[in-house]
């Protein structure tokens, strides 16, 4: 990797192309799927969690199930150019359905099952989406409520039947009963097949992946079947990753990191594709497969940490000593890069264990995308022996640099990471004078889908405007600071950084979620916290406090006093004047269905602070406390709204 300065810019770096051989080579997904699947017929591709068991799924029968589904979508009238849609947990029938779309030219737009019916009502409408295949019941009521773009639907495919028999809508059919419709196809539709998945090309659309809608509607990402295979090589040149490692697939491709790693990589690497029985066996799956790649996003590896955390409240006196004094060899011996007698007695009495519970103790590849995360979070890994890395990149551009190699700063973003050579040049960055990060080379990107505007808006010479603040760390590292548009500079021209502060209060285990205020016209910086109900729930049961409900514990004066303790500490590594001067406590859990998180858990900072003005007001009038309404839904989607009178705390004094 080079770097040089240039005029107007305060810095560029020119990453490399990769040496592994296992390139795109220009070919489109379905084409590198039959080439594995020719090449290993028996080998597993995939491994399903079916009550309680595994079941292993080889190349070829995968490939044969694709071509039936193909041969199904077809039949439909989907063809070349064409969007199917998905909205789904991660489930294999998915991988089936994408796959099996792209092999006739069209692609497939998957959304989170926690979506609303207005959010799939815009998107099917944008997308043009030809099929729908839903979960479950839910799903199928969404879809058939929506009033304009349900009614365009040709086909909606259900994936589980329970609850659906007494529907009648003629557009309804069980996914079972659908894929039966391409099990006998004729010669000439075998033939039809096979001459499309030959003449696929790799720049065609491969899926539409749809931005999360912070500054509001979601914008269609067009990934092509190119950047999904270069974005894999560029995982599988800059690790070093292995063929036939296994990957736990946890999330819906509705996550663009997802169509990377499991859509793409497990193709190209390849790998074998793990699928859990549901969201809430997650961490038990982990046990029992002990993956070799992982990817999660911040949020979860912070989560997890904080279990251990919660998990040692719990223990005795003598158990925490032990794992403290675990915890501080396994650090020396990361920070050192030299193990000792000490840090082998820790990894067996301790670490080893706290690995194999997590279900980290195969792990090679450990992965953390999505946004930034405390440097603290990832030391605490290292301790455990967990190789835990961050990797940085945007849904447009796919992924631009991470820890690879060896030593590394874990305050930044890594290193551009190496790119396949018949997708395009290496990559290349600027760092222009404001700050943002502009990125060209490797795919590209490939535009929004039907919104030229909006991608003219994101090019500047030949650059994809990124929107990302970030500064280069001693190393050319990337170091990233906030996006653009959130830096905040607080009254007299004095700049404080949100996203520093909201990480490392994160790291906290008794804090799920925070938000930094300030503005031009503030004179200092606050801070509202969202706490973990489960561990400070167990914080609280240890020192005898009573409370029943979220607002409860999360208004008591000694659960303030952890947080003030934390924001103490968070303070002391800030200049005077970027240091929160109080704080309040939510009184109820933020939640994407409440518009007040995206969907992987981003929080979505005008709606925030657009909500609870009236305690941010309080706690820059000097209150010590502040009535507000606060909106509670429940599970069946109604919702109510409660009065909370919420405690403002300062921090000092």
């Amino acid at each position: 990797m080079s770097s040089r300065d240039d005029p107007g810019l305060v810095k560029t770096l020119t990453g490399d192309h990769g040496s592994d051989p296992r390139s795109g080579r220009r070919r489109t997904l379905p084409q590198v799927l039959f080439e594995q699947a020719a090449a290993r017929p028996d080998a597993t591709y995939m491994r399903v969690k079916r009550q309680g068991v595994w079941a292993p799924v080889t190349w070829s029968e995968f490939a044969r199930q694709v071509r039936t589904v193909a041969h199904a979508l077809a039949r439909t009238g989907v063809g070349s150019g064409d969007v199917v849609a998905a909205i789904s947990e991660n489930l294999p029938e998915l991988y089936l359905i994408e796959y099996g779309a792209q092999c006739l030219g069209a692609a497939a737009t998957c959304l989170y099952p926690d979506a609303s019916a207005e959010e799939l009502d815009y998107i099917l409408e944008h997308s043009d989406a030809r099929v729908l295949f839903a979960q479950d019941q839910e799903q199928v009521d969404k879809a058939l409520g929506l009033p304009t773009a349900g009614a365009s639907l040709s086909r909606i495919v259900y994936l589980e039947s329970l609850g659906l028999w007494n529907y009648e809508d003629a557009r309804l059919q069980g996914f079972d009963a659908f894929r039966d419709e391409g099990a006998n196809p004729s010669e000439d539709e075998r033939r039809a097949l096979d001459d499309a998945i030959a003449g696929g090309r790799d720049d065609a659309i491969a899926s539409l992946c749809y931005t999360s809608g912070t500054t509001g509607r979601p914008k269609g990402v067009v990934q092509t079947h190119r950047y999904l295979l270069d974005n894999a090589y560029r995982l599988i040149a800059s690790f070093d990753i292995p063929a036939d490692l296994g990957y736990l697939s946890y999330i819906s491709p509705a996550w663009a990191a997802e169509q990377i790693t499991g859509i793409a990589l497990g193709l190209l690497a390849p790998s074998v594709v793990h699928f859990g029985e549901k969201p809430e066996t997650v961490q038990a799956d982990l046990r029992e497969i002990g993956p070799q790649f992982l990817l999660f996003t911040p949020r979860q590896w912070e989560m997890m940490a904080s279990g251990v955390a919660a998990a040692m409240l719990d223990a005795g006196q003598m158990r925490r000593r032990l794992v403290d004094w675990a915890f501080d060899a396994g650090a020396r011996a990361s920070d050192s890069g030299r193990s000792s007698l000490r840090h082998w007695l820790a990894e067996r009495l301790v670490l080893r264990a706290i690995r194999d519970n997590l279900g980290l103790k195969h792990v090679i590849v450990a992965l953390s995308a999505g946004s930034g995360m405390s440097a603290e979070v990832f030391r605490r890994f290292h301790a455990m022996g967990v190789p835990l890395r961050n990797l940085y990149g945007s849904t447009e551009y796919g992924l631009i640099s991470a820890h690879w190699g060896g030593s590394f700063d874990p305050a930044t973003m890594g290193r551009l990471l190496r790119v396949d050579a018949d997708a395009g040049e290496p990559l290349q960055v600027h760092v222009d004078a404001g700050g943002e990060l502009k990125v060209r080379g490797a795919s590209g990107f490939a535009g929004y889908y039907r919104d030229s505007a909006s991608t003219e808006a994101v090019i500047e010479e030949g650059l994809f405007r990124t929107g990302d603040a970030v500064r280069l760390g001693e190393r050319d590292e990337l170091v990233f600071l906030d996006r653009v548009k959130d830096l905040r500079h607080l009254s007299g021209d004095r700049w404080f950084p949100p996203q520093f502060i909201e990480n490392r209060l994160r790291a906290s285990p008794y804090i799920r979620d925070a938000i930094a205020i300030g503005n031009a016209s503030r004179p200092f910086v606050t801070v509202l916290v969202n706490i973990d109900q489960q561990i400070v729930g167990r914080y609280a049961e240890t020192r005898g406090i009573a409370w029943s409900t979220f607002a409860d514990l999360s208004q008591h004066p000694e659960v303030h006093g952890l947080l003030r303790e934390t924001l103490r500490e968070i303070n002391a590594q800030l200049d005077e004047h970027a240091r929160a001067v109080c704080f309040a406590s939510f009184p109820k859990e933020l939640d994407a269905d409440d518009e007040e998180l995206t969907r992987s858990r981003k929080l979505r900072r005008d709606v925030i602070e657009q909500r609870y003005c009236a305690l941010i007001e309080a706690m820059y009038a000097g209150h010590d406390d502040c009535p507000i309404e606060v909106l509670v839904r429940y599970r069946d989607g109604t919702t109510t709204r409660v009065q909370q009178r919420v405690r403002v705390t300062r921090v000092e004094g």
